[in-house]
């Protein structure tokens, strides 16, 4: 067995491992798009409209190896290392890593949030929309950096637990299409019947009968609807023992996130009767054409949490049936095209939709048993699906005390000598 042994620590700059390249692109290269999530990514399967400039004379030339970060989202951790050649508008700034380093092990590196609190400090402008960081102020940062082998063995680590990440993401993701095909299933007679007629016709088929299913309005089925405030709070979340307001993105694809929330400072804010419970069925009234009118059933909340005025509560009677069958119904791709056609605004990436519209959605109703085995249904399908998003979430704790231990030296890993 060979020796192994731990390199000294090098202190450098990121400006002495990382050096500017300014070589302007080819128009005729592919044009690439940098994310917070996924780094450096083809333009076309960032699921954006490509809005770049059809002068592309001052366009960066990318390649394959280089480090690229966006200039005034740096403070955010926006960069990536590029396994594409391409090109990037002048709002990207393109590195390339010298010959001593890593690229993924120092692509990692940028990523580390105690290197982006560097990059925050270093960000200059009035407001955040306006804060970059040039090239010059990032060449100073500080950096320690470990032996190149040794920079390599990190990196083969962490790729390691990228894989296992990205199986876990592919398999929830597979139960997630599971999920919407057996409920699709067990309401395919009344679905497809939605799926033949026009979004302008749905008001058709109120009253029509297809087996157990009868279609009528959603507001047939309602109690009321309830709207909360947004007053002018501070950003951070509240503690535990104090209020908070909601978030409008506090309801997701995913449920309901509590920590979406602004703390309430002034008690006379504080209004009981809008208080979020376990069980509510809520819904974003103002949002992004795709998420506009998403609904989700709260599962756990704690105390102190009160409705937004883009979050709404609907009641449903108390004879109706369940919070949970009504949020599969709103869910579903049919009457989503109701709620995005019926979705206005001017501005293309906010819409709202009125409680008037929200009533008038027309959906497939059924009763008593049809309900519950539906129900029944999605809650053993969601108990498969947060098992493994609990190992997604387990496993990203890892990797990030991993990050944490290796990226700064506070453990060092032994290579070959």
């Amino acid at each position: 067995m060979r020796n192994r042994e731990v390199s000294d620590l090098r202190e450098t700059t990121l400006g002495q491992v990382l050096k500017r390249r300014s070589t302007r692109a080819k128009a005729s290269d592919p044009l690439l798009s940098v994310t917070a999530e996924r780094g450096v990514i083809l333009q076309e399967h960032s699921g954006r409209r490509d809005s770049s400039s059809a002068d592309k004379s001052l366009y960066l030339a990318v390649n394959s190896g280089d480090i690229v970060y966006n200039t005034m989202r740096m403070w955010q951790g926006v960069s990536g290392l590029s396994v594409h050649s391409g090109i990037v508008s002048p709002a990207y700034t393109v590195c390339t890593p010298t010959s001593d380093v890593n690229p993924e092990y120092m692509a990692r590196v940028l990523k580390h949030p105690g290197m982006v609190a560097r990059f925050y400090r270093a960000s200059q402008g009035l407001v955040s929309d306006t804060w970059n960081l040039r090239y010059t102020e990032l060449a100073k940062i500080p950096v320690t950096l470990p032996s190149l082998p040794e920079q390599r063995r990190i990196s083969e680590i962490l790729d390691t637990v990228d894989d296992q990440l990205d199986a876990a993401g592919r398999f929830l993701n597979k139960l997630a299409v599971g999920r919407r095909a057996a409920v699709h299933d067990a309401m395919r007679n009344a679905l497809d019947e939605l799926d033949r007629v026009q979004v302008s016709q749905v008001d058709g088929l109120i009253g029509k009968r297809e087996g157990a299913w009868e279609f009528c309005t959603l507001g047939v089925q309602l109690k009321g609807i309830q709207a909360g405030n947004s007053p002018n709070l501070e950003a951070r979340p509240a503690k535990d023992g104090e209020w908070g307001v909601l978030k409008v993105s506090s309801v997701g694809r995913s449920g309901f996130h509590q920590d979406e929330n602004k703390v309430v400072d002034d008690v006379s804010l504080i209004d009981p009767s809008l208080e979020v419970r376990v069980g509510d069925l809520l819904m974003t009234r103002a949002n992004t054409p795709e998420l506009v009118g998403m609904t989700c059933v709260v599962d756990r909340t704690r105390p102190g949490l009160m409705l937004c005025d883009k979050t709404l509560r609907l009641q449903l009677r108390p004879e109706a049936g369940s919070h949970r069958f009504v949020n599969e119904l709103l869910s579903s791709t049919q009457v989503r095209r109701q709620i995005e056609v019926a979705a206005t605004g001017t501005s293309g990436s906010m819409k709202n939709i009125s409680q008037g519209a929200i009533r008038r959605l027309v959906i497939p109703w059924a009763t008593g048993e049809v309900q519950e085995n539906i129900v029944r249904l999605v809650e053993a399908h969601d108990l498969g699906m947060r098992s493994t998003a609990a190992e997604v979430m387990k496993l990203r704790w890892m990797k990030q005390a991993l990050m944490d231990d290796l990226l700064t030296g506070c453990v060092r890993v032994p290579v070959a000598p």
